[in-house]
């Protein structure tokens, strides 16, 4: 029998409570703590998932000797902070997008992980995401020819959080918070692109239609990889009617078009309305395409069960979602910055 794997779950709100549902999916997981500094939050979370301790810091749940793996879902800013306690501490780590805010806090991750040798799985869900898999496999086996330009976005109507409305909390605004993950899904599927030309709203009143984000409400990045592939990307929070994740494939012999939100099975005609449809949706009357597994449409699920068959030995780890493959990210999405901020194409090293 599977060893269990127990883990300790960093923050009791919109994240943490989408990730605890996931994980009561995984077999042989158990979450053992929650920290959270909001101790009504805490103390809800704690009752609604049956854990057993709760703390006010994650400090404290770090040094709990019964959590193995550690799951960030805090905002951005801690993301680095805590994913290097937890390394330090002999605790491996899932964190959640992006890596770090900044490059200088990316490559201390990177250092602390290759230091402790502690496993950091860095978890961009769009990888799992079951149309996406099925995508990339007819994509690989010549389904469209040869694909020539990749474009994947997305795109609501403004983060809640006050976190996501602050640079120095979020590290930027739509692209470092939406656009990031199909820059993660492009760099699992093509590895480091070589150029990066990108394009912002202003942030605060030189935005689009938020004013009260101090980052960019809307921003796209076009990609160039070294055989020609062209990628662009998206992410914008002037999009009303529900959260979009669309990603297209254009090949020299067929097109690919994945709609992972608004392509539920499902259609609802309601005059009154009714609890939920899908992520960022306003209301629910008239005709709706409620979601019908949103979790592991968008690839939580296979997310988190194949991190833990990492952790048991069954399993390599996906590329994409090493700490390194977490930083190149970041790079990607900080080109995208600095092509706007100095209006030239960037040319990126390495991978």
């Amino acid at each position: 029998m599977a060893r269990e794997v127990t883990i300790g779950i960093v923050g009791a709100k919109f994240a943490g409570e989408f990730h605890a549902d996931c994980w009561a999916r995984v077999p042989g997981t158990r979450i053992a703590a929650v920290a959270d500094l909001d101790e009504a939050a805490r103390s809800r979370f704690q009752a609604k998932y049956r854990i057993p301790r709760a703390y006010a810091t994650y400090r404290e749940l770090i040094a709990d000797r019964e959590v193995e793996l550690v799951d960030l879902c805090v905002p951005n800013f801690l993301h680095a902070e805590v994913a290097i306690a937890a390394m330090e501490a002999g605790r491996d780590v899932v964190c959640e997008k992006p890596l770090a805010t900044t490059i200088a806090d990316g490559e201390r991750v990177v250092a602390t992980q290759a230091r402790t040798g502690r496993r950091l799985f860095y978890a961009e869900d769009w990888i799992f995401a079951p149309a996406l898999v099925r995508a990339k496999a007819i994509a690989a086996e010549g389904g469209i020819g040869k694909p020539l330009y990749w474009r994947g976005k997305e795109c609501h109507n403004g983060s809640h959080s006050p976190f996501a409305m602050k640079l120095k909390t979020c590290g930027g605004g739509s692209v470092i918070h939406l656009a990031v993950h199909p820059i993660g899904f492009f760099h699992h599927l093509l590895g480091m692109p070589k150029t990066v030309l990108g394009s912002c709203s202003g942030g605060g009143a030189k935005n689009l239609l938020h004013p009260q984000f101090e980052g960019e409400d809307w921003g796209i990045g076009i990609l160039g990889y070294a055989d020609g592939t062209k990628v662009v990307v998206e992410g914008n929070y002037v999009t009303a009617g529900g959260m979009e994740d669309c990603v297209e494939a254009y090949g020299s012999d067929g097109v690919i078009k994945v709609e992972m939100t608004f392509g539920s099975p499902l259609s609802v005609y309601s005059r009154k309305g009714f609890g939920y449809a899908i992520e960022k949706a306003d209301f629910t009357h008239g005709w709706t395409r409620p979601a019908v597994d949103e979790h592991a449409n968008l690839g939580y699920t296979d997310e988190l069960a194949h991190f833990t068959a990492c952790l048991r030995g069954e399993a390599d780890q996906v590329r994409g979602t090493s700490a390194r493959d977490g930083f190149n990210v970041l790079r990607i999405v900080d080109a995208i910055y600095q092509s706007h901020r100095e209006g030239r194409l960037v040319e990126l090293e390495g991978s």
